[in-house]
């Protein structure tokens, strides 16, 4: 009990929202505590600080301890609390319509540069480019595969494509819609390939958390207005550094449990196997549709339980 309670104090030390209250006690130390500190130097200035504590009892200055740990971890239970409509928020899925559909145009008209520029370089063998247009090309070909070919499908940002993306590439090879498939394909999978997704999964949800923190961190401008600029730019970084990253990270593992486990759900629904690429894709959309309505046709034939 008292391990599981430690781990948790420690997880709340070095949470992304501990970065939050760190970065409204140094906008309160550059605005009201700044002179302290060039007058009696870091060290000093914490004594002055925590004179009030120090003088207190051994319980009042546990209790203030115990109050910092609850602070940061009813913080991160918020954000854990608030990850999925925040994530979801990110991809795009927004109730107001027009900056929706303005931004969705205009990265839709980079995706489309993009591609128009990938098939011009594409024509012509590897062998005959320079390392230039061959460092283009691959460079052109990571970003054309984080955008939905087809317009319809894409989003108002670049997470919400990278994430769509993914999709629709196995729902194109397999048929198989992921938003019906994955919940029941995530049942079939082994531990490993379980444990190196919900890996994944946290570190997205991580660098989400971080992000929210620096956007929130804007608040302490009512101490000092450089709260604004370097918070933005806190979240800009992480957003394209690192929320991207780890998003098409993610994307990537949960395709490549479609590619290598997806016939778990043939075997497990006795669904019949397919035999060749293009009998999957018609046999991946049949089983979609069975698992998201049901069917009463007498085909497919279930197969014989094993045993």
């Amino acid at each position: 009990m008292s391990e599981k309670l430690s781990e948790r104090w420690l997880t709340a030390l070095f949470s992304p929202a501990c970065l939050f209250w760190l970065a409204g006690l140094a906008a309160w130390i550059r605005s009201e505590g700044w002179a302290t500190v060039r007058g009696h130097g870091w060290l000093g200035a914490a004594r002055i600080w925590t004179a009030g504590l120090t003088g207190l009892p051994a319980l009042v200055q546990g209790m203030a301890v115990v109050g910092v740990l609850v602070l940061l971890t009813l913080s991160g239970l918020l954000l854990r609390f608030f990850s999925r409509p925040i994530v979801r928020c990110l991809e795009g899925y927004w109730v107001f319509p027009g900056p929706r559909r303005w931004l969705r145009v205009r990265l839709g008209r980079r995706a489309d540069a993009d591609i128009a520029r990938l098939r011009l370089l594409a024509a012509p063998p590897a062998a005959s480019l320079d390392a230039e247009r061959l460092a283009e090309r691959a460079r052109l070909t990571r970003r054309v595969r984080s955008v939905p070919l087809v317009p319809a499908r894409r989003m108002p940002t670049l997470l919400g494509n990278v994430l769509r993306a993914s999709e629709d590439r196995v729902r194109a090879h397999y048929g198989l819609d992921p938003v019906v498939c994955w919940p029941r394909l995530w049942l079939l999978l082994p531990d490993a390939a379980k444990d190196e997704v919900t890996a994944a999964h946290r570190s997205l949800l991580l660098v989400t958390h971080v992000w929210v923190c620096a956007v929130a961190a804007s608040v302490w401008s009512v101490w000092s207005l450089w709260a604004i600029p370097v918070s933005l730019l806190a979240a800009l970084l992480t957003y394209r550094g690192f929320l991207l990253a780890s998003a098409r990270a993610h994307a990537e593992l949960v395709e490549s449990c479609f590619d290598l486990y997806r016939h778990q759900l043939y075997v497990s629904l006795r669904w019949p196997l397919p035999r060749d690429p293009l009998v999957e894709y018609e046999a991946g959309r049949r089983l979609t549709a069975y698992l998201s309505a049901g069917s009463r046709r007498p085909d497919p034939v279930f197969a014989p339980l094993e045993g």
